[in-house]
């Protein structure tokens, strides 16, 4: 089951966040999220475990919620599906509860292109 932006938004709220940054990065049939990190202001709360994703997780992760971390990846794969194709990528996704926007600020090098887009 997926969770709704509006269970997302309030999954974040009720961590303490003001927003969360998906960074990710791909390209030629590989990619998807590098790190899940939640804030509130400039100050790091924490790390979303990304186990079960890309086979890793960073050592500092100690938030683990699969279902969040699908949720909060998920445009990425919207955009990208299986990153097939000759281009590579790197960006984030920034869910900011202000609001309730979900933003993609992303590189792409193959079109060499710089967009921004709220989703």
């Amino acid at each position: 089951m997926t969770m709704t932006r509006a269970v997302v938004f309030d999954a974040l709220k009720s961590r303490g966040a003001d927003r969360a940054v998906v960074a990710f990065s791909g390209g030629g049939d590989e990619g998807g999220p590098d790190s899940i990190t939640l804030f509130i202001g400039e100050e790091e709360l924490s790390t979303l475990s990304l186990l079960g994703h890309n086979g890793e997780t960073s050592k500092d992760a100690v938030d683990t919620d699969e279902e969040l971390v699908d949720a909060l990846s998920e445009p990425i794969f919207d955009e990208y599906h299986g990153f097939a194709g000759d281009f590579d990528v790197m960006g984030e996704v920034v869910w900011e509860i202000d609001g309730n926007t979900v933003k993609m600020v992303k590189d792409e090098r193959a079109s060499y292109e710089h967009s921004e887009a709220y989703l």
